[in-house]
């Protein structure tokens, strides 16, 4: 039904624009219609045409980076979010939309100017609390980003990702109750929700009780299949509970979805080295460390197997 009705008002829309082709709102909101339905080509083209239109339109530039963004072409998407911000500097949702392009490119102290003068001028924006919790996460300020998932919640109860990643937070704090009842509360609202149930896996590791963890990491599977954080950590598991074929099996997973995450390639080592499997052992943390080089354990790991490689 909600398709319908988008396909309804796109049709509008284009009429619209055969009547007036200079009606700059209405090139916008289509462009808003077709991003909802992901044809992201065409919403771009409609933002492109009402800026042509309109050069200072703000909107439409933001709008324009937000499609940059979702397409991973960040340089292009910062330029739409600046032009914008020159624009109308008074306008939370570029603030916004800017920090989340810095977020993404690892400009976490930038991120955080962005998200807090959005709520400067939005003081009840759930989204920019909630983005900025998470870019003082990747700064180890641990209590601001505490403090921003519970905004985000007074503001927005129904706010699972917020739920989800307060309780994540307060696992890392070490209050596992605190935590479990964030979580509870995450996967009430949305129960096909894949990180809530990926972090209750977590917290169920952590406390020894790795039937219940392999469970929420089989269900964020279920609903998630190519995860790979998930088959690495159901992979840990069943190696904690000395499955170390099933464990094997999950680490491949793992890596056959994402080539490059490290710990699946250090996890897979660790069993091939206790199941006498020493030279695919050594060529996982080599792997490893390719990826991350400065990984400890990894390292540890490879000089011991080549000691005694070089013994034998």
């Amino acid at each position: 039904m909600k398709n319908i009705l988008i396909e309804a008002s796109i049709e509008n829309l284009k009429k619209t624009i055969r009547l007036k082709p200079a009606h700059t709102e209405a090139h916008n909101s289509l462009g808003i219609l077709y991003a909802q339905i992901g044809d992201h080509q065409k919403a771009m083209e409609c933002f492109k045409e009402a800026i042509r239109i309109k050069p200072d339109y703000a909107d439409a530039h933001n709008n324009l980076g937000r499609m940059y963004w979702e397409a991973g072409e960040y340089q292009k998407a910062m330029e739409c979010c600046k032009q914008a911000r020159r624009i109308k500097p008074d306008h939370a949702d570029t603030h916004y939309g800017l920090g989340l392009i810095y977020k993404k490119t690892g400009d976490y102290q930038a991120a955080i100017e962005c998200f807090k003068e959005a709520i400067r001028l939005k003081p009840d924006y759930a989204k920019a609390h909630y983005n900025l919790g998470v870019a003082y996460w990747e700064t180890g300020d641990y209590q601001a980003e505490m403090a921003c998932y519970k905004e985000a919640i007074r503001i927005q109860p129904d706010y699972a990702l917020a739920h989800c990643s307060l309780g994540m937070a307060y696992g890392k704090a070490g209050e596992p109750q605190k935590a479990l009842a964030c979580l509870k509360e995450a996967a009430r609202l949305e129960p096909d929700d894949a990180e809530a149930h990926l972090a209750f896996g977590v917290m169920y590791g952590e406390s020894g009780e790795y039937q219940k963890a392999i469970e929420c990491f089989e269900k964020t599977i279920r609903l998630k299949p190519a995860h790979a954080i998930a088959h690495n950590n159901l992979g840990f598991m069943r190696w904690k509970t000395g499955d170390n074929k099933k464990a094997m099996e999950c680490y491949e997973e793992a890596i056959y979805i994402d080539p490059e995450l490290a710990i699946a390639h250090y996890n897979l080592g660790v069993v091939c080295g206790e199941t006498g499997d020493k030279q695919k052992a050594l060529a996982c943390y080599k792997e490893a460390l390719r990826i991350q080089p400065d990984y400890p354990e990894a390292s540890a790991k490879l000089g011991k197997l080549e000691g005694i490689k070089q013994q034998d």
